[in-house]
């Protein structure tokens, strides 16, 4: 088998996880367009040079990577172009400073991290050769994502009212059950990933979680307040963390099922 053949088989296996990505991605970058300015998951200061501009390239670069991920000729760099975005966004939030108590920076550093791992995911599977050279593997990825998973865990106990605050009124049940579930849902994910124990089943389960939290929390309040683009953002980000977190599932599945090769 030719390597193109083997990549783009490779690539079949997960071909659901790369279309969510891309897809979730681009909706983000419309959003953010829309917003006009960086959205709250990108913590840029008010008095930073070139602000707005900058906004418009940030949210260019978004809808580029997305779209470039649904079209099988453009995915590799538009693999790297996302990884290299939201890695900036993680970093973006080592200058903010926390408030007393506050988990927020280190909770956006890790979903932006996610993201960065499950892109990873498909660069990976496009570049085999070069994986195995920079040493990122299936264990690599899901240790990782484990991290990412046991702080998403940790912020929902830490700031278990900011939490609830989001769970929405009508749903039956208290607000703080809901924030200490899903908190212990995430903790399960990362027990899952971390001892590479029914793997796929727990990425799975995640992504249903996602799904919930992206119907349940962002898109109420997009549908009544269609001109509030960060809400549609909101939506979006959480999509885009539920592709992360089903591509390093399948990830660890295709590891069993096509060998690495080289690069083109």
């Amino acid at each position: 088998m030719s390597t193109g053949l083997a990549a783009r088989s490779i690539l079949d296996d997960s071909e659901l996880g790369v279309r969510m990505l891309g897809v979730s991605t681009l909706g983000f970058g419309i959003a953010c367009l829309l917003q006009r300015d960086f959205v709250v998951w990108q913590p840029v200061p008010e008095d930073f040079p070139f602000r707005q501009p900058l906004a418009f390239v940030s949210a260019a670069a978004l809808m580029l990577s997305g779209s470039g991920l649904l079209v099988a000729g453009t995915r590799k760099i538009a693999v790297i172009l996302q990884m290299s975005l939201f890695l900036l966004y993680a970093a973006s939030w080592l200058f903010v400073s926390p408030s007393r108590g506050s988990v927020q920076p280190w909770l956006g550093i890790a979903e932006h991290l996610a993201i960065v791992v499950g892109a990873t995911t498909i660069w990976a599977r496009l570049s085999p050769a070069t994986a195995q050279r920079w040493h990122f593997n299936p264990k690599v990825a899901r240790v990782a994502y484990g991290c990412c998973s046991l702080a998403f865990a940790i912020a929902h106990v830490v700031a278990l009212k900011g939490t609830a605050s989001f769970v929405p009124a009508w749903i039956p049940g208290d607000a703080v059950f809901w924030a200490i579930f899903t908190g212990v849902g995430h903790l399960a994910v990362a027990i899952a990933l971390f001892a590479d124990k029914v793997l796929v089943l727990a990425t799975r389960l995640a992504a249903l979680m996602y799904l919930s939290f992206a119907a349940l929390v962002w898109m109420p309040g997009a549908v009544t307040h269609p001109d509030q683009w960060f809400r549609w953002a909101g939506g979006a980000i959480t999509l885009v963390l539920l592709a992360a977190v089903w591509l390093v599932g399948e990830y660890r599945r295709a590891e069993d099922k096509v060998p690495e090769g080289p690069d083109d």
